[in-house]
């Protein structure tokens, strides 16, 4: 039994939870004065040793596992109540018992509230935004060249305003004419730069990192971009084209491989072989046909020549992926070459971006992998900082990283308390945060830093330790802060003990105690009966001769013995018999039912026959062949005293009119 899945039975569907969930992650509107409401009655249904159970988790519970939504019967009810109880008697069990101090337990309840907190921490808003954002640029693809001037992240300000100048005196000279392939091939901080002049050819969503793309798709064809930062440092870009996104194309293909930078000999070669078979073609020789007889591109040969899908921006050659989308249901291109050899294809399917509900899982997906993630994250923080009062002591910060020294560049800082201090850096509703705690965070994760500021490292790891302490806390006070959340956290807590308890008392128990279940099944094993069943023999034949042989000696009445003996003299095992015992249900043994001796049933193979034994009449199954429903009874007999033992330890009082008042 998986664990997982009989948690998931007990907790019901979490669909409800998870959309509630997203919906309390909204940026929580104004507050606004409210008018002081009543508290409405929620009394006790029922106590196990003292220990209350509430009307509104009784409810909660027993709705979740009701498919109508009327009123529950009292039948309804005290079949609910019946299972409730002996649910959370095991869970007072468990904990009497101190299983959730179990380091394994508490690792996977924390391990599920980490899943289950995950929608609070993110802005469903500003990711359905991000979402359609994504998906509104998969439509279309862009050209750009760029120009980079590095400066790195934590640069110090003279740095970065010396960055600043170069990338805005570059953009300067490119609007007053200047050729930007030129400029890009000799100024640019790119690498590439100096052979590709810049240019980045064709590029869609999620292929560059957020900021750029941003500036791409802001940018009309012909201009040039305003400056702008990504990671690397300061770009300009200049967008030289735009088109539709061109979906996904399948073709069928021939290939003479040539290989880059081939002597003219081999291209001449390849080419003459590939307008023999294109000649070929135009004479009306199957595609297929001529796949198998010229085509070298061993990837798809076997597969009479089909391609997997080839998506625009894969990484074929460009020629290749303009002749495989300009072609048109049934075409066939003309002989062509690229630097992998020559080429033809054929026009196999084609299939278009899909709808926004297509694809949006996928969308989904990489959103939340990529930067542009970090804008639902940061509404979050805003809103958990604005929320609770969120406060940087600036005098205290800066004497911090005043104290700084290169150290930190180098990854060798060490921090010292006597010179560093631990006066409070942030607060954040009722939590301090001093400088000890960053002082040990930014020790720990430091890194090597070249041409940089210490202040700027040791701020920039501010801002980002301070902003993970500002979601640590908002999952802090999850569960005070959404019902919700506590009750969900609380039926794991409880599932996963309930599990790992039964486990030891029931499940493993059954399988593991073989005395136990031995003398279990000695008490009622008149409950496992075979009826009526066919005794037979198969009979596997070497060949015809063989059978027909060995069906002769049986209807004579020769021993099966002395039949193997002869038939199997010569060849070993030239005949096989083997036993079976089936109830009329078996369709073999319902063809045979009313035979007697031997049968000859028609095979695919003609080889085999049968020897009908006769019907056996009733009999108790052996432990052997019941052990599947003897060992699930077994743990219905220990879960029954299990229960029992817990209801006599612990005393259980239920509350009548409380009860019953559910029903009104």
């Amino acid at each position: 039994m998986k664990k997982t899945a009989l948690l998931l039975g007990f907790l019901g569907c979490l669909g409800a939870f998870q959309a509630s969930a997203q919906k309390g992650s909204k940026n929580a509107p104004a507050k606004k004065p409210v008018a002081v409401e009543v508290a409405k009655p929620n009394p006790v249904i029922f106590t196990i040793g003292g220990e209350a159970v509430y009307q509104d988790e009784f409810l909660r519970q027993l709705n979740k596992n009701r498919k109508e939504k009327t009123k529950p019967t009292e039948t309804e009810i005290r079949e609910y109540l019946d299972l409730y109880v002996n649910f959370k008697l095991k869970v007072k069990e468990a904990m009497a018992m101190q299983l959730d101090t179990n380091p394994a337990f508490r690792s996977e309840l924390s391990g599920y509230r980490k899943q289950l907190a995950a929608p609070y921490l993110n802005d469903k808003k500003v990711t359905e935004g991000l979402m359609q954002e994504a998906f509104e640029r998969m439509k279309s693809e862009v050209n750009a060249s760029h120009i980079l001037i590095n400066v790195a992240p934590n640069a110090s300000p003279k740095d970065t305003l010396e960055a600043w100048n170069k990338i805005v005196d570059l953009r300067k000279r490119c609007l007053k004419g200047e050729s930007f392939d030129s400029l890009a091939s000799k100024y640019s901080e790119d690498p590439s730069a100096k052979k590709n002049y810049g240019k980045l050819g064709w590029f869609t969503v999620f292929q560059m990192v957020y900021p750029f793309e941003n500036m791409a798709y802001k940018t009309a064809k012909g201009d040039i971009s305003m400056p702008f930062r990504t990671q690397f440092g300061y770009h300009i870009l200049r967008v030289n084209g735009n088109r539709a996104a061109r979906g996904e194309v399948k073709v069928q293909h021939i290939m003479v491989r040539t290989g880059y930078g081939s002597s003219s000999e081999v291209m001449a070669n390849a080419k003459e072989r590939i307008d023999i078979a294109y000649n070929e073609l135009q004479a009306g020789a199957p595609f297929d046909t001529l796949v198998e007889k010229y085509s070298q591109d061993d990837g798809s040969k076997a597969n009479k020549g089909v391609m997997n899908w080839i998506a625009s921006l894969s990484g074929y050659p460009d020629e290749f992926k303009d002749i495989c989308f300009g072609l048109k249901p049934g075409e066939t291109s003309k002989p062509f070459s690229t630097d992998y050899g020559w080429h033809m294809v054929k026009y196999v399917d084609f299939r278009p971006l899909g709808e926004y509900k297509d694809v949006q899982d996928v969308i989904k997906n990489k959103v939340t992998r990529d930067s542009r993630s970090e804008g639902s994250k940061t509404a979050v923080i805003n809103r958990v900082k604005k929320e609770n009062n969120y406060k940087e002591n600036v005098l205290n910060i800066n004497e911090f990283t005043a104290k700084l020294d290169s150290s930190l560049l180098k990854a060798q800082w060490k921090y010292n308390k006597d010179k560093m201090g631990s006066k409070p850096l942030f607060t954040i509703g009722n939590k301090v945060y001093d400088a000890e705690e960053f002082g040990l965070y930014l020790e720990a994760n430091q890194d090597v830093h070249e041409k940089e500021n210490a202040a700027m490292v040791a701020r920039n790891h501010f801002a980002a330790w301070a902003n993970d302490k500002c979601l640590a806390y908002e999952e802090s006070i999850l569960e005070t802060k959404y019902p919700d959340f506590n009750n969900i956290m609380t039926e794991y807590h409880d599932g996963i003990l309930l599990f790992d308890l039964t486990d030891r008392k029931v499940w493993s128990k059954a399988i593991n105690d073989t005395a136990g279940l031995e003398a279990y099944y000695e008490t009622i094993k008149g409950k496992y009966m075979w009826k009526e069943r066919l005794s037979y023999e198969v009979f596997n034949c070497l060949d015809a001769k063989t059978k027909a042989t060995a069906m002769k000696m049986l209807n004579a009445g020769k021993s099966e013995d002395l039949v193997f003996a002869k038939l199997n003299k010569k060849i070993t095992n030239a005949l096989v018999a083997k036993g079976n015992k089936a109830e009329k249900t078996d369709p073999t043994a319902a063809k045979l039912w009313d035979k007697k001796g031997v049968v000859d049933i028609p095979d695919a193979d003609g080889f085999k026959f049968y020897y009908v034994l006769g019907v056996l009449p009733p009999e108790v199954k052996s432990l052997k062949e019941s052990k599947g429903l003897v060992t699930s009874d077994y743990q219905e007999f220990l879960m029954k005293e299990w229960v029992n033992e817990l209801r006599n330890k612990y005393t259980v009082t239920v509350n009548e009119p409380a009860l019953m008042d559910l029903t009104k």
